[in-house]
């Protein structure tokens, strides 16, 4: 506490802080007495203000008058001299033609002796053309207005006339008033117009007697420049008061700082004292005070709380009773060397209570030093930050485990590989990469749903890990992938046992959510240190063989070969030269024509995709396609082929061949929801008919069909286009779906026709097959014809159509176009 009043002791001590620690009460008094300085002088000020201003109104209206009343006597003057000499007689211009209201005047125009017209200016006329043209001269218009007029401009406004009504009246003898002139605000002086001799001349025919109000002469002052003045003036006056108010509140500032300052000074020490009382009692840290020895002299209430232990049960005892036995001696000893070294200490610290509980808690110690420097207290402050500990761990886990199966995740995972790789570095041992993808997983979760697809993985996490040995580590790298890494194997062989035990547990079946499930998986092994010598290239090489193994049948692993790692590059190489294809529109479009086989005639082309690049040379289909596939991008393709496909149909069909135009359609085309709108697109932009073109859809992808797909199905129907099933007989499944979909022709597989000649069980087969077809209704088309007896057995089956290498293999267009004109050509010689 000694060095807590030293610290605000000394010649550092501003009023600002002295003010700022006043008491409320002695604060109370200064600032009220400060309050009603200020407002006197506030007062003061603002009466002086507003007497100046006010004053100033005063002035600048009395200008604007004495300006109206110069300009009116001078006009005045300036009639009776023009009526004193009759008038003036000018030559008439188009400015001062002669006066149609007096053209009762015998003597309006003269000749002179030279032969030149004058015509006669009456004081009134000169005055208002003085007023019209040059009244702007001094900024003040001037107007001459009349009970009866002969000029229409002399009529007089509503103000005008009652002031010439109050002229004849006798009640006032001007008027005076502010009123908007042209939108601008105007100071307006008006005086009766008295009838006099010399105006009979001109006015005498209007009936007035001398004497009598005729009419008024009136000016108008602008106010705006004197209102500017004003404004000026008053703004000086503003500041002028308002720096002498600021002068004023700066005096009553310094004294109310000095009185402050004295009354600070009185109650600094009380209030101090009961400050430091109040931080200590109602402190959130738990805090102790102890002497130079140890002894525990005072003990807040959060220690209570915090402890269990009052400040009866703590006060003169040692702070060791607080040890959980966490901490070792040598924790203690380094504590201790840190407050002798630097007077601190702060770090976490395991503490027990009074019930025996352990909670973490994050401490500080200080030594108190009095002003000679010598030790007189040690302060030590802590706070319970178990939940926070506690929410790092939880932070910690999710860094580095999976939430879903509670294996580690990937961050872990690459983290214990790379030990795993020291480890048998070291050691001279091999270690083992298992890269494990299961098979089936994602129809499983299509079709009953995510939190199904959750439990599957959690149950597959259960069954690995009865696989392998507490040693060995299990990771979720996400998805439905999984690894796992065999520490110190004697050879390759130990991994096969384990990955032969992991397909064999995964292959059993499992319930989820009340249904018997059938999955599987395809695993890759990569060796250290003969398949790579660092985490990076064993995880590489054990994901090349996984897709290996998925490409080999599934169901099975494969150990990681270098030729793999070959066609994985080709692979990558392909699906760059693949994207780039796909983009620039690179595909050829070659067409295979199908025949009726009872007449012979050419029915209508399949339209087969074709990719021929720079590099690779020309690429199978059964190459590319499946990377397409995964990559999501045989939607593209198909779409261009379709385009190219229309495109050529409608060319034939003008040169007048009657033909049809089958594409074939990939299941990814099928996640479009929007499929057939973009075919009804594409049939709109190229104007192929909708009813020659025939999609075609393999039966493997109709088995697996969702009730959303069977939609699609059903809305492409609706826009009249055929739809075929290719490669059926492959699917071994139930005929049932036939007459639940909207197909209208089945393409036997080839494999049924290749041995149609020399199996009878073939022939047997594509004999029901076309049976069953033509009883649904349903056209019959066989792929694959090569020789003259699968042709004849067809017939004799009464098969619809035949496609195959015995009529013609898939050509380009130029060539599809020969062979379409030449066929043309021969069935017309038949006829």
């Amino acid at each position: 506490m000694q060095a807590s009043r030293s610290g605000l002791d000394g010649d550092g001590e501003t009023p600002d802080r002295v003010t700022d620690r006043l008491p409320r009460r002695a604060r109370s008094i200064v600032l009220r007495y400060a309050a009603l300085a200020v407002l006197a002088w506030s007062l003061l000020l603002g009466g002086s203000l507003w007497w100046n201003v006010q004053r100033q109104e005063i002035i600048s209206f009395d200008m604007a008058l004495n300006s109206a009343r110069g300009a009116f006597d001078k006009d005045v003057a300036y009639r009776a001299w023009a009526s004193s000499h009759g008038g003036v007689y000018v030559e008439p211009s188009e400015k001062t033609p002669p006066s149609p209201w007096m053209a009762h005047l015998p003597d309006r125009d003269l000749l002179t002796t030279d032969g030149r017209l004058l015509t006669l200016m009456n004081p009134a006329y000169m005055l208002r053309e003085m007023m019209q043209d040059y009244g702007d001269l001094y900024g003040i218009k001037g107007r001459i207005v009349g009970i009866v007029y002969l000029n229409p401009n002399n009529e007089a406004d509503p103000w005008e006339a009652e002031a010439i009504r109050q002229f004849s009246a006798g009640s006032i003898k001007e008027k005076l008033a502010v009123t908007d002139v042209d939108g601008a605000p105007h100071l307006r002086l008006i005086k009766p117009f008295i009838m006099e001799q010399s105006c009979q001349k001109c006015h005498g025919h209007l009936g007035f007697k001398n004497g009598e109000v005729r009419g008024a002469v009136g000016v108008a002052v602008p106010l705006a420049p004197y209102r500017a003045a004003e404004a000026a003036a008053v703004l000086a006056l503003a500041a002028s008061h308002g720096g002498i108010w600021l002068l004023g509140l700066g005096g009553i500032l310094v004294i109310s700082r000095r009185s402050a300052v004295r009354m600070a000074e009185k109650e600094r020490a009380e209030e101090e004292n009961r400050l430091a009382a109040h931080v200590f009692r109602y402190a959130l840290d738990a805090t102790i005070i102890t002497d130079v020895d140890g002894r525990i002299l005072r003990a807040n209430p959060m220690f209570t709380e915090m402890t269990g232990y009052t400040s009866q049960d703590v006060i003169g005892t040692n702070p060791r009773l607080l040890r959980s036995d966490h901490h070792d001696e040598s924790f203690y000893q380094e504590m201790w060397q840190s407050i002798s070294a630097t007077g601190r200490w702060q770090g976490e610290i395991w503490n027990r209570r009074r019930d025996g509980s352990i909670f973490v808690a994050w401490e500080s110690i200080v030594a108190v030093k009095d002003e000679q420097g010598r030790v007189r207290y040690y302060i030590g402050s802590f706070n319970d930050i178990t939940d926070q500990v506690e929410a790092q761990r939880h932070i910690l886990r999710l860094a580095h485990y999976d939430v879903l199966t509670e294996l580690p995740n990937r961050v872990l995972f690459q983290d214990r590989l790379e030990r795993a790789v020291v480890h048998a570095l070291r050691h001279d041992r091999q270690a083992a990469l298992l890269f494990l993808d299961l098979d089936g997983f994602k129809k499983v979760n299509d079709t009953m749903g995510h939190r199904a697809g959750d439990e599957l993985l959690k149950e597959v996490a259960r069954r690995l890990r009865q696989c392998v040995r507490m040693t060995d580590t299990i990771a979720r790298l996400g998805g439905d992938e999984f690894t796992v890494i065999v520490d110190e194997i004697a050879s390759p062989a130990d991994a096969v046992v384990v990955a032969d035990k992991i397909l064999a547990e995964l292959a059993l079946p499992m319930v989820i959510e009340g249904r018997e499930v059938f999955i599987g998986a395809s695993i890759g092994i990569s060796v250290y240190p003969d398949h790579g010598r660092s985490g990076d290239e064993l995880l590489k090489h054990a994901d090349t063989a996984m897709y290996q193994a998925k490409a080999s049948g599934k169901g099975r692993h494969n150990f990681y070969a270098a030729e793999m790692t070959r066609r994985e590059e080709r692979r990558l190489e392909l699906e760059s030269a693949l994207r780039q294809t796909v983009e620039d529109g690179g595909f050829e479009v070659h067409y295979q024509p199908k025949a009726d086989l009872r007449t012979g005639a050419i029915s209508g082309f399949e339209a087969l995709v074709r990719w021929t690049h720079p590099q690779f040379g020309a690429v199978s289909p059964a190459d590319f396609i499946p990377i397409a596939e995964e990559m999501h991008l045989v939607e593209r393709i198909d779409m261009l082929v379709l385009g190219k496909a229309c495109r050529q149909g409608r060319i034939w069909r003008e040169a007048g061949h009657d033909i049809t135009m089958a594409v074939n359609l990939s299941g990814g085309d099928f996640r479009d929801g929007n499929l057939p709108e973009t075919i009804a697109a594409v049939l709109a932009v190229t104007g192929f008919p909708a009813e020659c073109l025939e999609l075609e859809i393999t039966e493997t992808f109709v088995l697996d069909l969702e009730q959303q797909q069977r939609q699609v199905l059903d809305a492409l129907k609706k826009l009249e286009i055929r739809l075929a099933i290719d490669d059926f007989g492959t699917g071994y499944s139930s005929l049932s779906y036939l007459k639940c979909l909207p197909v209208d022709t089945l393409k036997i597989d080839r494999s049924f026709v290749r041995d149609l000649a020399r199996d009878s069980r073939d022939m047997m087969l594509v004999g029901s097959i076309i049976g069953i077809a033509h009883s649904l209704g349903l056209k019959v088309v066989a792929e694959g014809i090569e020789e003259a007896d699968q042709k004849a057995i067809l017939i004799t089956q009464e098969c619809d159509e035949m496609q195959g290498y015995f009529l013609a293999k898939p050509m380009p267009p130029d060539q599809a176009n020969i062979f379409l004109m030449r066929h043309a050509l021969d069935a017309g010689d038949a006829a």
